[in-house]
């Protein structure tokens, strides 16, 4: 479910097969429907009698007439606005997406800029299902989103009861739960310095009395490989309570190559294979095994690149067994001892 899907059923339930708009940063969106209703649902525009501008049907593809339009017009010829919206949507399941930057004056300029950018990345995220509302910044009044003075602040002041905090350090498993709110940490570590910081914030809503799940997301039983951008984070959040996506091709999906390197590079020593070469030792690893690491967002050259790093020769399974055919194996040193003469 996200926003447009309510969007659609209203404007059916209207008469309405097709909608226009002149609006050039709706017509430039990916998703032409989810930003209409996006602007809708925050008072931007209306959906109004007429036709102007480009036009599409409730599929969002693009058509030659439409029967009403997103834009601004008169009362006298508005179809559908924002506080009947809100009525349509509070029926429907559109958590709140919290960034909690209580540790924000704790970061360097540059990691301040990174939080920021981050931010500004989620409300991109959140619009895709949502719409601003549904972003809770805390602790940064940072003109995105919307503003509360603490975390707890805005749990009390929703009288929410159902809140999860993704932590790496988490108590349990994140395995597509929902929540009325998911709040993440305000957090960039590229130091390495700041390990536990969430756990902290959950420490501090513990102390005002709130309940919450402390999750962590894993990728096949680990931490490593899944992305810890905010942006990141929260996307995987929404593919998966909102699209019903499961949690590994969540991470696949939103998984940068360097990211998939970062546990590439964990998963590679286990699948080696040692050789003694006249003495010399070698790790090999046969080219079929980057078939079994499609569960990382990784190319070929990625998988190249990290062997190179590692020292690790790759070879073609036939040469491989090749090898072993002349090898023999050394149970005390489990490898396999290969002499030239």
């Amino acid at each position: 479910m996200k926003l447009k899907d309510v969007f659609v059923r209203i404007l059916k339930s209207r008469g309405i097969k097709s909608v226009s708009t002149n609006i050039n940063r709706i017509i430039e969106s990916d998703d032409v429907l989810q930003m209409m209703a996006v602007y809708v649902i925050l008072n931007r525009a209306k959906v109004c009698r007429g036709f102007r501008g480009r036009a599409y049907d409730l599929n969002g593809n693009p058509v030659d007439y439409a029967d009403a339009f997103v834009g601004r017009c008169r009362e006298c010829d508005v179809l559908l606005t924002r506080d009947e919206m809100l009525k349509e949507v509070e029926c429907e399941y559109f958590p709140y997406i919290v960034v909690d930057c209580s540790f924000f004056d704790d970061h360097t300029e540059k990691e301040k800029r990174k939080i920021l950018l981050q931010i500004e990345q989620t409300l991109g995220v959140v619009r895709k299902y949502m719409w601003d509302e549904r972003l809770i910044i805390t602790h940064l009044n940072c003109g995105l989103g919307e503003y509360y003075s603490s975390t707890a602040e805005f749990i009390k002041n929703k009288n929410i009861r159902d809140v999860i905090l993704l932590d790496p350090s988490g108590d349990e498993v994140f395995r597509g739960e929902r929540a009325e709110c998911f709040i993440i940490g305000g957090i960039v570590d590229k130091s390495g310095e700041k390990k536990g910081w969430t756990s902290r914030i959950g420490d501090a809503l513990e102390r005002e009395g709130i309940r919450f799940r402390s999750m962590r997301i894993l990728l096949r039983g680990d931490t490593v490989g899944v992305p810890d951008r905010i942006n990141t984070i929260a996307e995987i959040v929404l593919k998966v309570v909102m699209d019903g996506m499961d949690v590994e091709k969540a991470v696949k999906d939103v998984q940068s190559p360097l990211v998939a390197k970062w546990r590439l590079r964990k998963e590679l020593p286990k699948r080696t294979v040692r050789v003694d070469v006249n003495g010399k030792p070698f790790r090999i690893v046969k080219k079929s095994i980057f078939s079994e690491f499609d569960w990382l967002n990784i190319r070929i050259k990625d998988f190249y690149d990290v062997c190179s790093e590692l020292g690790y020769l790759v070879m073609d399974d036939c040469k491989f067994d090749e090898l072993v055919k002349n090898a023999k194996w050394d149970e005390k040193k489990h490898r396999y001892i290969l002499k030239y003469k």
